[in-house]
């Protein structure tokens, strides 16, 4: 559907009025269901917010007293705010971050019902690091009324909100994370954050969950003067990253012995992790814990390499098995000679970051390849 200018500057007169908490409950209820329809083809999405005028009144009824009206605000400014360009917009907005962050307000409130649809649209938002930032910058403020403990609590406490899951709740905070003084708040030894977030690298209630809390803990590996932290038994993360990658294969005693305490001796039907994505996340965590000197000796010293290998035979994702293949590699060569210790101080030419690309592009669809054959081969024959 395309609006053409008479079109549009007759919505705006005719329907903008509707979008009024003092307008009538019933054309109020259509009004906004006619949005929430419209937000469902790019069209609509465009002509929402090419002004200013549609989006803040959308604002206003997320509050409104009819649950419904205010259920489809909410799901009107999800579908919004999947389109990146949007979600830009509605932080940058006159008053969005203040609504950003009075939606997150009310989301942390326990008995708050649609705090699911409410923190879809800060999850939504925050992918872009200029939005992270910004709110970010709030709630590391003296004057916040969010704090990352509050998040942290409320998404780590099971059933904190009995009226919502609060999965969504971790998507935000893994994007938080792309801010270093987040990621170095998580990672302060006297407020014990970390902590209460690794048991949740398992958690089978939700994949949403896992991933969010995953690619927070992946976001605070690239905070190279913590790794040693990380990997101590104060926090003793690469257990927890581990874990998840993890089958029932048996080790001969001398390589059992070695695993961290955590990863000896698993039952037979021990599963992996199913999401691929989340896989792939939790290797490049450790490759990042990789990345210097006294984080690879750890990680070596700790065996990880025979999980590691157990997974590249097992792994069918081609993005996943690739990832663990290059984390093998590392953990089986020799350690670099003196001065190239720590990889992430390392310059690599951009002619060579463009060759390595290029390798890893080829490597990956080889490997897509190599996987469709062998899954074609072990396919059961078809009766005739």
């Amino acid at each position: 559907m395309a609006f053409d200018a008479a079109t549009k500057e007759h919505l705006e007169k005719e329907l903008l009025p509707f979008l009024s908490k003092e307008a009538r409950e019933d054309v109020k209820s259509i009004a906004v269901r006619y949005f929430l329809e419209m937000t469902g083809t790019e069209e609509g999405k465009d002509f929402i917010s090419e002004g200013n005028a549609f989006i803040p009144a959308i604002m206003s009824l997320t509050s409104d007293q009819d649950q419904d009206v205010a259920r489809d605000s909410y799901l009107a400014l999800v579908n919004l705010s999947s389109d990146d360009a949007i979600a830009w917009k509605l932080m940058h907005i006159n008053g969005g971050l203040e609504f950003m962050l009075e939606v997150l307000q009310r989301v942390l409130k326990p008995d708050f019902a649609l705090a699911d649809e409410a923190s879809s649209i800060i999850a939504n938002v925050t992918r872009l690091p200029d939005c992270a930032k910004a709110l970010a910058e709030h709630i590391l403020s003296d004057n916040a009324t969010v704090t990352l403990e509050k998040i942290v609590n409320a998404l780590c406490q099971i059933n904190f909100n009995k009226k919502a899951t609060l999965n969504y709740l971790s998507l935000i905070l893994s994007n938080l994370t792309q801010v270093p003084n987040i990621r170095r708040i998580i990672m302060d030894k006297d407020r014990c954050i970390i902590q209460k977030l690794l048991p949740f690298t398992d958690y089978a209630e939700s994949v949403k969950r896992r991933c969010g809390i995953v690619g927070a803990l992946k976001n605070c590996c690239f905070e190279y003067d913590y790794h040693s932290w990380l990997l101590s038994e104060d926090v003793d993360i690469l257990s927890k990253l581990l874990l998840p990658l993890a089958g029932g294969e048996e080790f001969d005693e001398d390589e059992m012995e070695k695993l961290p305490l955590d990863l000896q001796y698993l039952p037979p039907d021990k599963k992996r992790e199913e999401d691929s994505e989340i896989r792939t996340m939790l290797i490049d965590a450790i490759t990042q814990l990789c990345s210097t000197k006294q984080g690879r000796l750890l990680v070596k010293e700790k065996n990880a390499y025979v999980i590691l290998r157990e997974l590249h035979k097992w792994e069918k994702d081609p993005k996943a098995k690739l990832a663990c293949q290059k984390l093998c590699e590392l953990l089986i060569s020799d350690e670099p000679e003196q001065g190239m210790e720590d990889l992430h101080k390392v310059e690599v030419p951009g002619h060579l970051v463009e060759k390595f690309d290029k390798l890893d592009e080829d490597l990956l669809n080889d490997l897509a390849e190599e996987l469709q054959l062998t899954e074609k081969k072990e396919a059961p024959e078809q009766p005739q």
